[in-house]
C-alpha cells in the first residue's frame, strides 16, 4: 500500500508539474498574443493614416490633372517651380547664415582678430561701421550689410579700398582689409 501512496504522490506531483509547465506556457502565450493584439492596433491605425494619405495625394493628382487638361496647369506648375526656387534659395541662405554663427560661437574669440570696417556709399545713404573677423570672407561682411540696408541687394554693387577694388570671396585680411579702414560702396 506504501508503494501505491508513493506512486500516486508522484504521478500527482508530476501530474502538478505538467500542470505548472502548461500554466507558465499559457501565461507566455498570452502575453505574446496581447502584443500581438498591440501591434495590429498599431499597424491598422498607420494603414489607416496611410490610406487617407493616398486618397489626398490620389484627390491632389487628379485635380492636377484636370487643370494640365484643360490648359491651366502649366502656369500653376511654373509658379509652384518658381517659389520653390525662391524657398530653395532663402533656405540656403538661412543654412549659410546658421553655419557661420555656429562657426563664430564654437571658436574662441581671438580680439586682435576683430576688425570694424566702416561702409559708406557712393550715393551718401550708408554710412554704416560693421564689426567682423579678419578670417570671414568679404561677401559674409556684405550679407552682413544687406541685412542692415537690403535695398542695395537689388543693385549690382562693387566695392572698393583706397581706389582697389575688393575681391568678394578672398578673406578680410587677403583684401588687406585693416581696423577702421573705409569701404566704398559702387552700385550701378
Amino acid at each position: 500500500m506504501k508503494n501505491k501512496n508513493k506512486s500516486i504522490n508522484i504521478s500527482i506531483r508530476k501530474k502538478n508539474i505538467d500542470k505548472e509547465k502548461v500554466t507558465s506556457k499559457n501565461d507566455s502565450y498570452e502575453i505574446e498574443n496581447e502584443k500581438l493584439r498591440n501591434e495590429i492596433v498599431r499597424l491598422t491605425a498607420e494603414n489607416s493614416r496611410l490610406t487617407n494619405e493616398l486618397t489626398i495625394a490620389i484627390n491632389k493628382l487628379s485635380y492636377y490633372e484636370n487643370l494640365q487638361n484643360n490648359g491651366l496647369g502649366n502656369n500653376i506648375a511654373k509658379d509652384l517651380h518658381e517659389l520653390l526656387k525662391v524657398k530653395d534659395k532663402e533656405i540656403n541662405e538661412l543654412k549659410s547664415q546658421l553655419q557661420i554663427k555656429k562657426e563664430i560661437e564654437n571658436k574662441p574669440v581671438n580680439f586682435n582678430d576683430i576688425l570694424v570696417v566702416h561702409f559708406i556709399s557712393n550715393d551718401q545713404r550708408i554710412n554704416y561701421a560693421m564689426k567682423c573677423f579678419k578670417t570671414e570672407t568679404f561677401a559674409e561682411v556684405e550679407e552682413k550689410l544687406y541685412q542692415e540696408y537690403s535695398e542695395y541687394r537689388e543693385t549690382n554693387n562693387n566695392f572698393s579700398i583706397n581706389d582697389k577694388k575688393i575681391l568678394r570671396f578672398k578673406k578680410i585680411c587677403e583684401n588687406n582689409i585693416k581696423d577702421g579702414d573705409k569701404i566704398i560702396l559702387n552700385s550701378e
